[in-house]
């Protein structure tokens, strides 16, 4: 019984994980960066509020929960790398406007 009680648990964490990836992803994308940091703060709750019961895990659940935890770690990974990408465009569009704006206004 209490081995189905932990496996209920961790697929709750799964699927809100999931779920805050989506939305991530999503408000990212709709240019809503302020949602982003609280997302991403429910996430890393939530993960250490997986790693508590790391002990008390069977095996299948520890593999499953290596898998989320590589997973995760690549989509953190490529959507640090798009933020990146994201804010060099806004810096190169920011000196253009600067530049643009000093010339029309002489």
């Amino acid at each position: 019984m209490q081995q189905s009680k932990t496996n209920n648990k961790l697929d709750n964490f799964c699927n809100e994980l999931e779920n805050l990836s989506s939305l991530m992803v999503h408000s990212f994308t709709l240019g809503d960066y302020n949602i982003v940091k609280t997302i991403d703060s429910k996430r890393k709750l939530i993960l250490d509020e997986i790693s508590k019961d790391i002990n008390t895990l069977s095996n299948s659940n520890k593999k499953k929960l290596k898998l989320i935890w590589v997973n995760n770690n690549k989509l953190i990974k490529k959507f640090e790398k798009k933020m990146q990408l994201n804010k060099k465009e806004v810096v190169s569009k920011k000196k253009l406007f600067v530049a643009y704006s000093k010339n029309s206004s002489v």
